[in-house]
């Protein structure tokens, strides 16, 4: 039996190929803009380098670039930012202390591998 065909399609600026196609020849492609697909309220978006190794396990390091959205309200499982004395405090909302308002949702994380030459 034959395995699954893989054909030729085209999804939000991706495009996909079975084999070696030409990208010269796809101009069916949108460029790709990560503001499309990470920012949902630019007006309320914003960055944070982060500072420490405390959350390698959810995969954020030293120096990686956070994007923050501060008008998604946040929901039990998301990663948020506070305000703690000078310090923006990254937690799980389960751990911000009462009546302290959360600054921002964590929507995602930049991490470079490596840095430009």
């Amino acid at each position: 039996m034959i395995g699954p065909r893989i054909t030729s399609g085209q999804m939000d600026g991706v495009s996909v190929h079975a084999g070696f196609p030409n990208p010269a020849l796809d101009g069916s492609l949108d460029t790709l803009d990560l503001n499309r697909y990470l920012v949902t309220h630019p007006a309320g978006t914003y960055f944070m380098r982060v500072s420490g190794n405390d959350w390698q396990d959810v995969g954020i390091w030293d120096g990686d670039l956070l994007l923050i959205d501060r008008v998604v309200s946040p929901r039990v499982t998301d990663l948020v930012i506070w305000w703690e004395g000078e310090d923006f405090i990254i937690s799980n909302l389960s751990h911000v202390p009462d009546k302290t308002p959360v600054w921002g949702v964590v929507i995602s994380a930049i991490h470079i591998y490596r840095e430009k030459a």
